[in-house]
């Protein structure tokens, strides 16, 4: 229970109300059994209800006790989220938004869930998203010249800054064959590839359709049949074989962009990000190939300054994403 958000009433009422005792909820509690009494008592005469009954040793909640204990649930609970969000640890106290400095891919399709979950929870919140291409030169920031750059600079995870600049990277990268502990420590989740087409392309609808058990007209991205090229997200780019690169007839950093062509087309197939096509693939727009591509697995990175990871909303954040 918070420290400084707290009705300690309720706390004692829903204490005794889960252990079924005075006596035991005094223990937890670590006050003696007349002052859990005596709160329960001052709690009851506030309602004007009787919220709890004694048999023979034990504690049983009346009917309004059985009513009363959601609205006290609901109650601490946002006594809870207020010392989370202004208490001494809070992340409320900066009066200004929270930066958050993330690439494209993060921007659209990761960020967007992430944050109106948190704004559900959280509707006092405010944040601020820039792209990671406009906030000022990480290095420059720190770094005052270019000889005085550590190596691990470019290295995916590695965010030097100040809040001015952005209190947290939120960035898609490459998988790693290995990753050490700072590295999994960043890591707030993975991005697969996916190969798509449109329902229209009735060449690649028996593969889309395909159950378990049925034989596969291909199962590799190289199967694809000839007569379909690739429209193909810029990232995977330099992954892709010089077979398959012959056939890209167009690479973009716009998923939006290779999204709606492939939509629109008969012969062209598409390699996009899962987040990006997730809810075209739902609602039918887009029919997904049976392809597995872990070579273009991506890593979603949650880079904060040091400053910020000791924020509760760092946490809230990092396991919204």
């Amino acid at each position: 229970m918070a420290e400084y958000f707290e009705d300690f009433k309720l706390k004692v009422f829903l204490t005794v109300s889960r252990l079924g005792s005075f006596t035991h909820a005094a223990r937890e509690l670590g006050v003696s059994q007349p002052a859990v009494s005596q709160n329960i008592t001052s709690l009851e005469k506030s309602l004007g209800v009787k919220l709890l009954e004694r048999r023979r040793g034990d504690v049983f909640l009346t009917d309004a006790g059985r009513s009363f204990v959601k609205y006290a649930r609901q109650i601490n609970y946002w006594y809870d989220a207020a010392d989370r969000m202004f208490g001494e640890q809070g992340l409320a106290t900066s009066g200004r938004p929270v930066r958050i400095s993330a690439d494209a891919i993060c921007a659209d399709y990761i960020l967007p869930k992430a944050l109106s979950v948190l704004y559900s929870s959280h509707p006092e919140l405010a944040f601020e998203v820039i792209p990671a291409g406009e906030s000022e030169s990480i290095a420059a920031s720190v770094f005052e010249k270019e000889e005085e750059v550590p190596d691990d600079l470019q290295v995916p995870g590695t965010h030097f800054g100040k809040p001015s600049d952005a209190d947290v990277e939120v960035t898609a990268s490459p998988s790693p064959k290995t990753m050490d502990f700072e590295g999994e420590s960043r890591l707030a989740g993975v991005m697969d590839a996916v190969l798509v087409a449109s329902p229209v392309n009735r060449a690649m609808s028996k593969a889309a359709s395909a159950t378990e058990g049925d034989k596969l007209p291909f199962s590799t991205i190289a199967g694809v049949h000839v007569s379909n090229k690739f429209a193909v997200w810029s990232g995977y780019r330099e992954f892709l074989a010089p077979d398959i690169l012959a056939r890209v007839c167009l690479c973009s950093s716009s998923a939006e962009l290779i999204k709606s062509i492939v939509r629109e087309s008969d012969h062209i197939v598409g390699l996009l990000p899962e987040p990006v096509v997730a809810d075209d693939i739902l609602q039918g727009r887009l029919q997904r190939l049976p392809v597995r591509l872990p070579e273009l697995t991506f890593d979603i990175h949650f880079n904060p300054l040091p400053e910020f990871a000791g924020r509760t909303v760092c946490t809230l954040l990092k396991e919204s994403l």
